[in-house]
């Protein structure tokens, strides 16, 4: 403690505890290992290579390697110091930095020894902090590396013309089973499992720009395996989503663009596709705003209290883009894993985000009207009243009516359809929806009970009679029972003589 002015103390951190306590503010491997990669796009790189291996001398490592515009001695220096840059500092468009902190608290939640090598102007130059060392004399001390301990770290030359490798050693939280090599490569591999599809959507628009926006493709790369973009708006891949209108919030210091996308139908899709879009859950929960601070997700598959999240929405994915400009009223962490939107642009939002609910609604509502009302001889009828829907057996079907007396009369029929009416099972057909949506289909008729349905459609239509005329024929094979069936046509002929047009 130093006394300078009367009345006040200059009190400083003990740097060994300050960095101890640093090291557990909430980063994950996966949240830790993306600031990294921020560093390098901002540093304009166009290939990252993240490479974990074993050292003989200080065991398993890991390493981030970029081909960006590197950094000179000093800036090096800068970049090693905690708070290098101030969060009200006005910040370029692109910079992915916030806080001054990112490359320091990252590492630290997961490694004791950060070495950060780099190359600018053909000069090569290294920077240290050592945790131990650190602790041992409890003082901030940034070790300097000459060329001797430089040649000696691993990967350095495979640094380009000009670069920077970020370099992870004691790696002292490594969930491994125990000290064996093998040990260590697994619980490695079990983090880059869950790594690499965080990576694939943090920094989806990196890797895979959309045409026309202005971004430089950047080759993502762990242990010389690509990382494949997984684009939550399914945006260049087909079927495509449904694009809505984008919308411009206007704010003071930049502007909000909100644009939502409507993915499309379960029954469009591969499965592969549809798990690829659930992202490791399900589409009912990753619904929602996915929020972007130039360009990079911070987060995804949220409403941030706006909506709920319901069926009818699961479609509905809403990219949200803030400048850095708005960093301080977006409340962005350190860990760029968290926001939460002011009151003005919470006002703002909640009437789009309303609209944008209603309008994915139509796949399904789409679906049900066309049911309903589609070409064949539907059995159902989709019933909208006073803000309730309900559905209902189609009364007029053929094979209701034939079932009817000379007369018409119910024949005690109209019990039996009120029954099957109101014992739809809806909680589980929601359910099982929900849940499994790929999965959920009834059993295929086979070509007996193709036939033995046929038969009895063909008798309702056109009883007691040799022939059915070409127009009944036409709406029976395009009812969905039969539609897409080529064998019906034949099963048809077979029973009944079409009469020409």
């Amino acid at each position: 403690m130093n006394s300078d002015n009367k009345g006040e103390l200059t009190l400083r951190p003990s740097a060994a505890r300050l960095l101890e306590s640093m090291r557990d503010i909430g980063y994950s491997f996966e949240s830790a290992l993306a600031d990294i990669i921020d560093n390098s796009i901002s540093a304009g790189a166009k290939t990252i290579d993240v490479v974990n291996d074993l050292d003989e001398e200080t065991g398993p490592f890991l390493a981030v390697l970029d081909d960006g515009r590197g950094m000179s001695p000093a800036e090096l220096t800068s970049a090693m110091q905690h708070g290098s840059r101030s969060p009200l500092e006005v910040r370029d468009a692109g910079d992915l930095g916030r806080f001054g902190l990112g490359l320091k608290t990252a590492s630290f939640s997961q490694c004791r020894r950060l070495t950060v090598v780099s190359r600018q102007g053909g000069q090569l130059t290294g920077r240290c902090w050592d945790l131990d060392l650190v602790k041992a004399r409890d003082e901030w001390i940034l070790k300097l590396l000459d060329d001797d301990q430089i040649a000696g770290l691993p990967l350095v030359g495979r640094i380009g013309p000009q670069g920077t490798l970020v370099l992870w050693q004691k790696l002292d939280r490594l969930d491994a089973l125990g000290e064996e090599p093998d040990q260590a490569y697994a619980a490695l591999n079990a983090m880059f499992g869950i790594a690499r599809p965080h990576l694939a959507l943090t920094f989806h628009r990196f890797i895979a720009p959309e045409p026309g926006d202005g971004t430089s493709a950047v080759a993502l790369r762990i242990n010389g395996a690509m990382v494949q973009a997984l684009d939550p708006f399914c945006r260049l891949a087909s079927p495509r989503s449904d694009a809505h209108a984008l919308e411009t919030l206007r704010m003071g210091q930049g502007n909000i663009e909100v644009q939502a996308f409507t993915l499309p139908h379960h029954q469009r899709l591969s499965i592969d596709q549809i798990k690829a879009l659930e992202m490791g859950s399900s589409l009912m929960e990753t619904q929602g705003l996915y929020v972007y601070r130039a360009k990079r997700l911070i987060a995804g598959g949220t409403w941030l209290g706006l909506a709920r999240r319901a069926e009818l929405t699961k479609l509905l994915r809403v990219r949200v883009d803030v400048p850095t400009s708005l960093d301080a009223d977006w409340s962005v962490d350190v860990r760029k894993s968290r926001v939460r939107p002011p009151a003005a642009v919470r006002s703002k939002l909640r009437p789009l985000v309303e609209k944008m609910t209603e309008s994915a609604r139509r796949p399904y509502t789409y679906r049900g009207t066309r049911q309903a009302a589609g070409p064949g001889l539907p059995l159902w009828s989709r019933v909208e009243e006073r803000g309730r829907i309900r559905y209902e057996l189609a009364r007029s079907h053929p094979l209701i009516t034939s079932l009817q007396g000379p007369d018409h009369a119910p024949r005690d029929l109209e019990p039996l359809l009120l029954a099957v009416e109101a014992s739809i099972p809806l909680d589980s057909l929601f359910s099982d929806i929900s849940s499994n949506p790929r999965a959920l289909a009834q059993a295929e008729l086979e070509a007996s009970g193709l036939e033995f349905l046929m038969a009895a459609f063909v008798e309702a239509v056109a009883p007691n009679s040799d022939s059915i005329s070409a127009s009944a024929a036409e709406s029976l094979l395009q009812t969905h029972i039969f539609a897409g069936r080529p064998e019906a046509r034949q099963i048809l002929q077979r029973l009944r003589r079409i009469e020409s047009a």
